[in-house]
C-alpha cells in the first residue's frame, strides 16, 4: 500500500502566518516564499503516492477516500495518468503530465506540448526539429518499470484553451478516461482528487518541499481537494472561464486530471494557479461544447455540441483559416519508416496579396563569438572604466570564471538570478561614414538582420558562453500576454557601426542575444521615433556636440519587484519585472569628460502579472525622465560601484546638465 504524505501542526500554523504576513505587506522570510508558490494547507490537501495501481487513506478530512465507494471510482482512473517524456530536451526530463481520452487519444495542456511542438489549432502542426515525446504511466515512487508509448503525432493544440491533443502508439491496452459534460456550476465543493507528477522546484526553499512531500518529486501522486466557482484568468492572452480548485499542486502537475470522486470523471484539466488563492483548470464541460475536439474522438459522457458557434470561434478561424487550393499541403510519414521520431512536413506557399504568416526570424548573426573584443574603454582617447561588480557571486561566468560577456562595441554583466543583464557597457559612433562604411550597401533593419517578409518578427538567441538558466529566453517575450517588448538595453542604432559592412553587421547581430534584452512595456520601449534612450542621448548629443560618447545602462533591481508569471524553455516561471530603469551617457568635449546620468520609471499599473502578488503600488500613470546624481545612482544600486570618472565628472550641477533638463523638459531625481 502506497504511503500518505502531510505535516505536523506546527507547519500547518507557519504556513497560516505566511498569508498574514501576505495580507499586511510584510516582509517575506525565504520560507515564506516557498510557501507562497506551492502550498496552500498542507495538512487540509495533503499529498498521497500512487503505487501498484492504489493509494494510502489519506488524513482528514479526506479519510473517506480510502472507503470502497470512493476507491471504486478512483482507482479505475489511475492507470489512464501518465507523465509526458522529453528525451531530447536540453534541460528538462519531463514536461508535465497528460491522460487518456480517447482511442490512443492523451489530453495535455497547450503549454506542455509546445515544448516539444510548433503550430496552433488543427492544420500545420509538427514536432520541434529534434525532439520527441512519449508517455510514462508508471513512474511511481520506489519503483523502476516502465510502461511507455510514444508520442506519434500532434492532433490538437487548442487556440483558446490551454489544451492539446496527442496521438500516442500503441495505446490500445490503456482504456480511455470519461469527461464530464457537467456545468462546473453544479459540480461546486464537490470533492476531487488531481492525479499528477509534482515536480520539485529548485527556485525555491528545498528543504520545505522536503517537508511537505518527504523529499520526493517527479512520481505519481494523488492530490484531494475541492472543485470552487468558477474564475475569470488570463491564459494565452485571452480572459478564459476557468474552474477552480484547491488541491495542493506543483510545477510537474501541468495536464493532470481533475477527477471527481462521486462519479470518477474527469472534470477539469489543471494548467495553472494562484498560491494561496486557487488553481486553475480547463472545464470538461466547455470542451464538451467545442464540436472539433469532440470529432478529434475525447470521450465525453454525453454530447452536448451544437452547431452554435462557441466563443472563441474567432480563434479557430485564426489558427485555421480556409486556405485557398494549392495554398498549404501537409504531410505525415510514418514513423516505421523513418525510425522513432515523427515527420511532419508542412509546405507552405504564399501568393501575391496574400498575406504570409507571422514567423520568427533569428536575425543574422555569428555562432562564433570568441574573436569579441567588447566595451573599448579607452574609445574616447581617455580612459572610462566600466561601473565594478561588488559581489561577483551574483553574476552568470563564462566556463574561464570572467563575468563580462563582450560583443562587438559593447559588454553585458548578466545577473544570474534575475535572468537579466545587471548592467551594460557599450562603445556609440554616430559619424555618418561608420554608419555607412560601404557605399551602395542595404542597411535597412530588413536587410542587416536578414528578415525576408514585412510580417517576419526577429526570434532573440541565448548566448551559448552561460548556462542557459540564467537567461531570459526568447519563448518569455513570445508567451507574455503581450504584456513586454523586446526592449535592447544596448540599442541596435547605438552599436551598429564600423570600418566595414561586415563589422557593422556583426554588431547589429549581436544585440539580439536575449543577455541585451529586457522585459520592457510598449510605451517605454518605443516612445517617440528613437524611444525614450535614444531621446535622453540625442539631448546629451546636442549639448556635448560630438559624435562618439560611451554608455552604461541597465535596470534597478528591487526586492519588492513585482512578479510576473510567464513561461521559459522549462515550463512556467515567476519573473521579477524592473520598474526603474538607468543610463549614463558619457562625452567629451574640449578635451574633458562630460557625464550625463537618467533614470527612469516603467509604469506596470495596466500590466497582466497573473500573480498572487498583484496588488496596486504606487506608479505615476506618465512616464518619468529624470536627471540623477551619478552619487545618488550609486547609492541606488548597491551591486554595482561606479568609477571615480563618472563621479568626477558629473554634470548634474553643472551648466551642461542644466542646459539638458531644460531642453528635455525634466526634473532633478530625489529620494
Amino acid at each position: 500500500m502506497a504511503d500518505a504524505h502531510w505535516t505536523t501542526d506546527e507547519d500547518v500554523e507557519r504556513a497560516r502566518e505566511t498569508v498574514g504576513r501576505l495580507e499586511r505587506g510584510d516582509a517575506f522570510t525565504d520560507e515564506d516564499d516557498f510557501i507562497t508558490e506551492a502550498i496552500i494547507l498542507p495538512n487540509e490537501r495533503p499529498v498521497v503516492d500512487v503505487v501498484n495501481g492504489t493509494y494510502a487513506t489519506p488524513p482528514a478530512p479526506f479519510e473517506h477516500l480510502g472507503k470502497k465507494a470512493a476507491r471504486a471510482k478512483i482507482q479505475p482512473t489511475l492507470p489512464a495518468i501518465g507523465r509526458i517524456e522529453l528525451p531530447d530536451h536540453p534541460s528538462l526530463p519531463y514536461g508535465g503530465t497528460g491522460f487518456v481520452v480517447g482511442d490512443g487519444l492523451l489530453m495535455t495542456n497547450r503549454h506542455v506540448a509546445e515544448l516539444f511542438a510548433t503550430g496552433l489549432g488543427r492544420e500545420a502542426l509538427s514536432f520541434i526539429q529534434g525532439q520527441r515525446a512519449a508517455v510514462d504511466f508508471l513512474r511511481e515512487r520506489d519503483r523502476s518499470e516502465s510502461l511507455l508509448f510514444q508520442i506519434r503525432r500532434v492532433v490538437m493544440v487548442h487556440p483558446y484553451w490551454d489544451m492539446a491533443l496527442l496521438e500516442v502508439e500503441g495505446l490500445k491496452s490503456v482504456a480511455p478516461l470519461s469527461l464530464s459534460t457537467a456545468a462546473p456550476g453544479d459540480l461546486r465543493q464537490r470533492d476531487v482528487v488531481v492525479v499528477g507528477y509534482p515536480a520539485l522546484d529548485p527556485r525555491n526553499a528545498v528543504d520545505v518541499q522536503n517537508l511537505i512531500f518527504a523529499g520526493v518529486f517527479n512520481v505519481k501522486r494523488l492530490q484531494p481537494g475541492q472543485l470552487r466557482e468558477l474564475a475569470s484568468v488570463s491564459s494565452f492572452g485571452h480572459a478564459v472561464e476557468a474552474v477552480t480548485h484547491d488541491s495542493s499542486t506543483l510545477g510537474g502537475n501541468s495536464g493532470s486530471a481533475i477527477v471527481d470522486v462521486e462519479t470518477g470523471e474527469v472534470v477539469g484539466l489543471h494548467f495553472a494557479g494562484v498560491y494561496l488563492e486557487k488553481n486553475y483548470a480547463v472545464p470538461a464541460h466547455e470542451l464538451a461544447l467545442d464540436t472539433r475536439v469532440v470529432e478529434a474522438g475525447v470521450n465525453f459522457d454525453a454530447q452536448i455540441a451544437s452547431a452554435a458557434p462557441t466563443p472563441w470561434e474567432s480563434f479557430w478561424n485564426q489558427a485555421d483559416p480556409e486556405a485557398p487550393s494549392g495554398a498549404m499541403a501537409t504531410a505525415t510519414v510514418d514513423s516505421a519508416a523513418v525510425g522513432s521520431l515523427p515527420i511532419e512536413i508542412t509546405i507552405q506557399i504564399r501568393s501575391a496579396g496574400t498575406p504570409g504568416t507571422e514567423t520568427l526570424v533569428e536575425p543574422f548573426h555569428e555562432e562564433d563569438l570568441s574573436n569579441r573584443k567588447g566595451y573599448d574603454e579607452r574609445f574616447l582617447g581617455v580612459r572610462v572604466p566600466m561601473p565594478k561588480v561588488v559581489d561577483r557571486k551574483i553574476v552568470s561566468k563564462l566556463d574561464s570564471g570572467a563575468y563580462r560577456l563582450p560583443y562587438e562595441h559593447f559588454t553585458v554583466v548578466m545577473h544570474r538570478a534575475r535572468r537579466l543583464a545587471l548592467f551594460t557597457a557599450s562603445n556609440v559612433d554616430a559619424n555618418p561614414a561608420k554608419k555607412r562604411p560601404e557605399p551602395g550597401r542595404d542597411y535597412t533593419r530588413e536587410a542587416l538582420t536578414g528578415l525576408t517578409h514585412s510580417d517576419d518578427r526577429e526570434k532573440w538567441f541565448t548566448d551559448p558562453r552561460i548556462p542557459a538558466t540564467h537567461q531570459l529566453p526568447n519563448v518569455f517575450f513570445d508567451k507574455d500576454r503581450a504584456s513586454f517588448d523586446k526592449g535592447h538595453i544596448v540599442r541596435r542604432e547605438d552599436v551598429a557601426w564600423g570600418n566595414s559592412y561586415d563589422e557593422l553587421r556583426r554588431a547589429n547581430g549581436d544585440t539580439y542575444h536575449v543577455t541585451n534584452c529586457s522585459p520592457q512595456i510598449e510605451s517605454f520601449n518605443r516612445a517617440g521615433s528613437d524611444g525614450l534612450w535614444g531621446e535622453l542621448e540625442n539631448l546629451v548629443l546636442k549639448q556635448a556636440k560630438t559624435e562618439r560618447y560611451s554608455l552604461f545602462a541597465g535596470p534597478v533591481f528591487r526586492k519588492n519587484d513585482h512578479l510576473f508569471l510567464g513561461v521559459d524553455d522549462a515550463g512556467p516561471i515567476s519573473v521579477p519585472i524592473p520598474r526603474q530603469f538607468w543610463k549614463i551617457v558619457v562625452a567629451r568635449t574640449d578635451g574633458e569628460l562630460q557625464t550625463f546620468a537618467f533614470i527612469l520609471d516603467q509604469d506596470l499599473s495596466h500590466t497582466d502579472f497573473e500573480s498572487v502578488e498583484a496588488l496596486e503600488f504606487a506608479v505615476d500613470a506618465t512616464w518619468h525622465k529624470r536627471m540623477i546624481a551619478v552619487k545618488q545612482l550609486d547609492k541606488l544600486i548597491p551591486e554595482l560601484q561606479f568609477p571615480t570618472q563618472l563621479l568626477d565628472s558629473d554634470q548634474i550641477n553643472a551648466d551642461p546638465g542644466e542646459a539638458v533638463r531644460a531642453s528635455g523638459g525634466m526634473e532633478t531625481f530625489s529620494a
